[in-house]
């Protein structure tokens, strides 16, 4: 079935919006809408794009090692590939940015993919970072479950870091390995595959430059610092005014959740996670479905409308588009 990841998420999305919808009263949640105040939502979808911006920054850093690309291509490549994201199931938006700045710059697709796979990385580390921030000036924000989650994160991204480490220091023992692995198959088959790691180890040369990693490391909180403010933004629109330390909290956790498989947009991902997080500090469960569709609302039409300026601005057809989202498929 070609279509199966599509309707796992749809599966996944529709669970979560029945859980989050369950306990929900629909009259109570409708004079929550018509108490709301939508005065900070435009600013909040500027701010959206701010962090598209700030994501494409930091990943000239992470490129310089293979290839110095301007920031327009890379804001116009990031665009796009957020676009699809949230348009898309099956988050193929990473891949198609990696896609179209590798057809574009005349980088290999595997090298340019490794890129992308270094970027999770840091952002792992820098949502930790801003979780540490949480610890260090609000040690009472966090709950039993939410402390156990933030132990099982850190030792799984220092488990991913340790795992590229060595695939980048240890080139020529990861090769035989692979070459052993894919000895049963055919050798046209083996060929190109050991092809691809070489290429996606020749993508991890940021680790070989101390100054553009550390450079990448820094600007990685920076990243997320718009998106904290798009939720304390709309949190107040909600009429929550909760502190900052929570709207850092909640936007870990919503990374968490949409990582899950879901419908175009993370609808109902985002729903349960809201509602979720937020009943944990005394909000109703009206006003934090209330934010979170706000939420959904916002980033959706924000995303969307910077990437189709991206799409205008590098000159692509939506057939090209789609033709990226299959070959990614």
């Amino acid at each position: 079935m070609k279509n199966w990841k599509a309707l796992v998420g749809v599966g996944f999305s529709a669970l979560f919006l029945y859980l989050a919808f369950r306990s929900i009263h629909l009259n109570e949640l409708a004079r929550a809408f018509k108490g709301a105040d939508y005065g900070p939502v435009i600013p909040a979808m500027f701010l959206v794009s701010a962090g598209i911006l700030m994501k494409a920054v930091r990943w000239r850093y992470v490129l310089l090692p293979i290839k110095s690309i301007g920031i327009p291509s890379l804001f116009y490549a990031t665009g796009i590939g957020s676009m699809v994201n949230v348009a898309v199931p099956a988050r193929l938006g990473e891949l198609v940015r990696a896609h179209a700045i590798g057809k574009k710059e005349e980088i290999s697709r595997s090298a340019s993919f490794a890129t992308i796979v270094v970027e999770r990385v840091l952002d792992g580390f820098a949502l930790l970072f801003l979780l540490a921030i949480v610890a260090l000036f609000g040690a009472g924000y966090f709950q039993g479950w939410l402390e156990r989650a933030g132990y099982v994160a850190i030792i799984g991204y220092l488990f991913a870091l340790a795992m590229l480490m060595l695939l980048k220091t240890h080139t020529s023992f990861a090769v035989r390995v692979a070459e052993t692995l894919f000895r049963p198959l055919p050798p046209v088959a083996r060929t190109k595959l050991v092809t691809v790691l070489n290429s996606f180890i020749e993508g991890l040369k940021i680790f070989r430059s101390i100054r553009n990693m550390v450079a990448a490391i820094i600007l990685s909180p920076v990243v997320w610092l718009p998106n904290v403010a798009v939720i304390h933004l709309l949190l107040a629109s909600a009429g929550i005014h909760l502190s900052v330390l929570v709207s850092v909290l909640l936007l870990v956790a919503l990374c968490i959740g949409v990582a899950i498989p879901s419908a175009p947009g993370f609808i109902g991902n985002v729903q349960f996670v809201c509602v979720a997080i937020l009943k944990l500090y005394g909000v109703s469960g009206e006003s934090a479905m209330m934010f979170s569709l706000i939420y959904t609302g916002c980033v959706f039409i924000a995303v969307m409308a910077t990437g189709l300026v991206c799409v205008l601005a590098e000159g692509l057809s939506f057939e090209e588009i789609g033709s990226m989202i299959k070959l990614e498929k």
